[in-house]
């Protein structure tokens, strides 16, 4: 169900090729196989949505961590990371931008919605254009004058 909201509210209607999706599935309830996974990837059918499996819950425990909680592992959440933010090897990832949930105990206000989830991104590209365009560079690697 999650992946058709993404699909429809951010895929669908974001069209930038700076946005890229990074999904991780994994058995979060037990039953979970690699083959469901590989099925489930047709809801999120798009060259900018990169699939990956895991067949334990680590990914997920990485990630309570920069999201308050508490031995709750970060499953069926949504992070929303800039291209700023700094990722180390082996070290706690950071603090997302913006993040959604689907039933964590995390602020009801950030229970996922497609339409809001596609709002944050949309304001955090829209930043990126502004900065490249401050430093004089466009999205595209020209100057902000359009000169090669």
């Amino acid at each position: 169900m999650s992946a058709r909201v993404v699909q429809k509210y951010v895929l669908n209607q974001i069209s930038d090729p700076r946005l890229q999706l990074y999904i991780v599935w994994g058995p979060m309830l037990g039953g979970e196989k690699e083959e469901d996974a590989h099925r489930a990837t047709v809801f999120l059918a798009d060259s900018r949505a990169h699939h990956y499996w895991t067949p334990e819950h680590g990914v997920a425990e990485r990630f309570e961590a920069p999201l308050g909680l508490k031995e709750e592992p970060a499953w069926d959440t949504f992070l929303v990371y800039s291209p700023k933010a700094e990722w180390k090897p082996k070290a706690v990832p950071p603090v997302p931008s913006y993040f959604m949930h689907v039933g964590r105990s995390l602020p009801e206000d950030r229970r996922f919605n497609g339409e809001t989830l596609a709002e944050e991104i949309r304001k955090l590209l829209a930043e990126g254009t502004a900065e490249e365009a401050a430093s004089g560079i466009s999205s595209s690697g020209t100057s902000a004058s359009g000169a090669p």
